[in-house]
């Protein structure tokens, strides 16, 4: 799995905001402070953006198409702000440089003058985290200062879509395929072009958190379409039971009790020798899976239970990763079929709807999956909260396949939107 030591996340169409705003004058540099959250994923640090703040025309003290000066009142409210707040703990500068149609990178002046702000942070306001952005027209840097040791790391600007995404100096989509790829992806080439394979077969690392009946048909999915660095979440192992529904399992690794996921990952593997397939034989509950999680681009969660998905969505929230849900339901009443219901929900960070407010999640349920007193569980169950604790749900391959395969189209619409295939 591809760590990057450090990522700028902004939610659905603010990095789009950000830029149309700063832009708008190419005679002038101009600036804006963003509030952020500073996270530390396994040694990973991740700032998820919760504020924009743009300076009134007297807090611009000087500005010209390659300088600016900014009050230092401004500054100071800024940083008072932080201060007083639980939300956010990271002061993010970003200024512009609109002169440049597509290379940036910070001036020896920037450097100077951030060194010394860092120094400043460091000393005055112990406990902010400071990182500065430069943005060309087309173009952007991103730094994250260690403050008081006058040393920084590179940072990755990540959106959460990919028609979004700015590159990040030269860094183009130079992405290869080469022609054994090529021959293997032709008709999804031919599909959807040329340039939205490449943004696929980038370096993109998509989750997929519980590999049964539906999560491994997406997994497949997910190779077939060419994605290359796949993760796979899953703590069950493979039963006589279950071989009808997974994708990928041999009746040899239900004999032998083997992990779901290592039985997905040798599946997927087979079909491209080039994908990166990684099993963590966890709990979604896990410390593991949250760091594994933090440092997907997208979560495809194929879970059958309130509280796997409701922690998803509280990871998603986290580090800003978008996510979507297949869920299917078959209703037995007696020997007859009284509902055959499925859907795939899409949740990008700061779109208007959730899990929770569209009612996808039984709080309750989570409470008897979760709660750490088997009493409190079993009281629930009892007292009829929870009903069918301990039925397993009916399933029907075929039919996860059709809501496996929403899902996945889903995702490539994310990556693709503007190909006519997809409707748009």
């Amino acid at each position: 799995m591809h760590k990057e030591p450090c990522s700028i996340r902004f939610k659905n169409g603010e990095l789009d905001d950000l830029r149309t705003r700063l832009l708008v004058d190419l005679k002038h540099e101009q600036f804006a402070v963003l509030l952020g959250k500073t996270e530390d994923a396994g040694g990973v640090k991740i700032v998820t953006v919760r504020e924009a703040i743009y300076p009134s025309q007297r807090d611009i003290e000087e500005s010209s198409i390659a300088s600016l000066r900014i009050n230092k009142i401004f500054v100071a409210e800024t940083l008072h702000q932080i201060k007083d707040r639980l939300d956010v703990d990271t002061y993010i500068e970003v200024h512009t440089h609109p002169f440049s149609t597509g290379h940036t990178a910070f001036s020896g002046i920037d450097d100077s003058d951030e060194r010394r702000f860092s120094d400043y942070i460091a000393k005055k306001w112990p406990g902010i985290e400071y990182a500065s952005v430069v943005l060309s027209q087309n173009m952007y840097d991103a730094l994250l200062w260690r403050c008081g040791e006058r040393c920084y790391i590179e940072a990755t600007i990540k959106t959460q879509l990919t028609c979004e995404a700015i590159y990040k100096n030269h860094d183009q989509d130079d992405t290869v395929i080469d022609s054994e790829q090529s021959d293997i992806f032709n008709r999804g080439i031919l599909a959807l072009g040329l340039a939205n394979m490449r943004k696929i077969m980038s370096g993109q690392t998509i989750a997929v958190v519980g590999v049964g009946g539906i999560g491994s048909i997406i997994a497949e999915n997910l190779v077939h379409m060419g994605f290359k660095h796949i993760i796979l979440i899953d703590g069950d192992k493979l039963e006589m039971s279950n071989l009808n529904q997974v994708v990928g399992a041999s009746y040899k690794d239900a004999q032998n009790n083997a992990y779901k996921v290592d039985a997905i990952a040798n599946h997927l593997r087979g079909i491209n020798p080039k994908c990166e397939a990684d099993p963590y034989k966890i709990s979604v509950h896990s410390h593991e899976a949250e760091i594994a999680l933090a440092h997907a681009d997208w979560i495809v969660v194929g879970t059958d239970n309130h509280s796997s998905r409701f922690r998803i969505q509280e990871y998603a929230f986290k580090y800003y990763v978008p996510f979507i849900t297949a869920g299917l339901n078959i209703s037995v009443e007696g020997d007859k079929i009284t509902d055959i219901s499925g859907e795939v929900i899409t949740v990008r960070i700061v779109d208007t709807y959730c899990l929770s407010c569209l009612n996808r999640v039984n709080y309750d349920a989570v409470a008897g999956e979760t709660h750490p007193d088997p009493a409190v569980r079993e009281g629930l169950v009892k007292r009829g909260y929870i009903s069918g604790k301990e039925i397993k749900e009916p399933a029907v391959k075929t039919l996860n396949s059709i809501v496996a395969d929403m899902a996945v189209d889903s995702l490539i619409y994310c990556f693709s939107y503007k190909i006519a295939l997809f409707g748009a």
